[in-house]
């Protein structure tokens, strides 16, 4: 993951080449709320999209080439006079989204248990005795 730089400016826009693409960012503040604006190697993806923190700004149907979310304290929504003080934005590659997406560990199935396995004393049935 890495942090992006943002200017403390009401309305910014920048440019930025990450693992190969060439991201193009639209920060806009209406009243108390900065939406967002992106273009991912010359094609739109967003158009004023609420910013918030802690949520991806890329539907996780389109990010095939990574994604970025604000990190704020106090989940406070990203507001341009934070922005490098107590907010940041962060990118996350999709190597990084495959790993976090990947399960820790395997499934439970139904193979993973002993249908003649007999069951502890504390769970026996009232009446059952065993042969």
């Amino acid at each position: 993951m890495q942090q992006l730089p943002l200017q403390q400016l009401p309305n910014q826009s920048f440019s930025v080449l990450l693992d190969g693409n060439q991201w193009t960012f639209l920060f806009k503040t209406i009243e108390d709320t900065t939406v967002a604006s992106l273009t991912l190697n010359g094609t739109d993806l967003l158009d004023s999209a609420r910013c918030a923190a802690g949520s991806f700004l890329i539907p996780s149907e389109y990010e095939e080439e990574g994604n970025f979310f604000f990190v704020t304290q106090n989940q406070q929504l990203p507001y341009y006079t934070e922005f490098n003080v107590t907010q940041s934005l962060i990118y996350v590659s999709a190597n990084e989204l495959a790993a976090l997406r990947a399960p820790k560990s395997l499934p439970i199935t139904a193979a993973d248990f002993n249908p003649l396995a007999s069951l502890p004393l504390r769970f026996t049935p009232q009446g059952y005795t065993q042969a």
